[in-house]
């Protein structure tokens, strides 16, 4: 069965842009639309909706009080956010309400679809871009590095810092050059080790200590100093 998504947002040649973007995906259907906050509570809470990608610039209720409501009525349905807004505190708001996806809308569509696929997986998908923003409002910030960092192997501190800057497990697996499984096996002792629930929490975890640092790592296919070659072992 598709992923059946519902798109809000007021600008009606945007919403349209989008819509059409989803038509083009074979495991998505856009089942409706919405262009103002109240009419979009009216149209997620039907049953058939898996996924709402939800504006947070409308009028009528904003797009905060709509995830907030239908966090309320709904607690099933995923909630993915596409806006202009970079901020740190529009970012924290919707994860505390339990939103599942925060994209700007400068991003690429990859990341639109990305983000929905996350969703409805139940998993977290915050916009990479927003480790700049991150880092941008902590760098500066010194502390004596927690012991937590003496819990992560070589290869663990690698998978996390390239979690932080938002690339995928394949991504990840082809920079280091190991398997898919192995990032995975990283990735869950990340979790289990750090106790961390969302990718945000990852990205806030290695910014405090010193692991994204713009003049030393930057990891991504524009470029930018690659982690330490692979120990066969690992």
């Amino acid at each position: 069965m598709p992923i059946r998504v519902l798109v809000a947002d007021d600008h009606a040649v945007f919403r349209q842009g989008l819509m059409a973007l989803l038509a083009r995906e074979p495991d998505m259907e856009v089942i409706g639309e919405a262009a103002e906050g109240n009419e979009t509570i009216r149209a997620a809470e039907r049953p058939e909706v898996d996924v709402l990608l939800l504006d947070l610039s409308m009028p009528g209720l904003s797009g905060i009080a709509v995830a907030e409501a239908l966090r309320k009525k709904r607690p099933d349905l995923a909630i993915v956010v596409l806006t202009m807004h970079e901020d740190e505190e529009y970012l924290r708001t919707c994860l505390r309400i339990g939103v599942r996806g925060f994209v700007v809308k400068k991003s690429a569509s990859t990341d639109v679809i990305q983000a929905i696929r996350a969703a409805h997986r139940g998993e977290q998908y915050v916009d990479s871009s927003l480790a700049n923003v991150l880092v941008a409002a902590y760098l500066g910030r010194q502390g004596a590095k927690s012991t937590a960092l003496g819990l992560l192997s070589p290869r663990e501190l690698d998978v996390c810092r390239f979690l932080a800057y938002g690339h995928t497990n394949a991504e990840i697996a082809d920079a280091l050059g190991i398997c898919q499984r192995t990032v995975e096996t990283h990735r869950a002792n990340l979790v289990t080790k750090l106790a961390l629930k969302t990718r945000a929490e990852l990205v806030r975890f290695a910014i405090e200590h010193g692991l994204l640092k713009r003049d030393n790592w930057d990891p991504g296919p524009t470029g930018g100093a690659a982690p330490a070659p692979p120990n066969p072992e690992d």
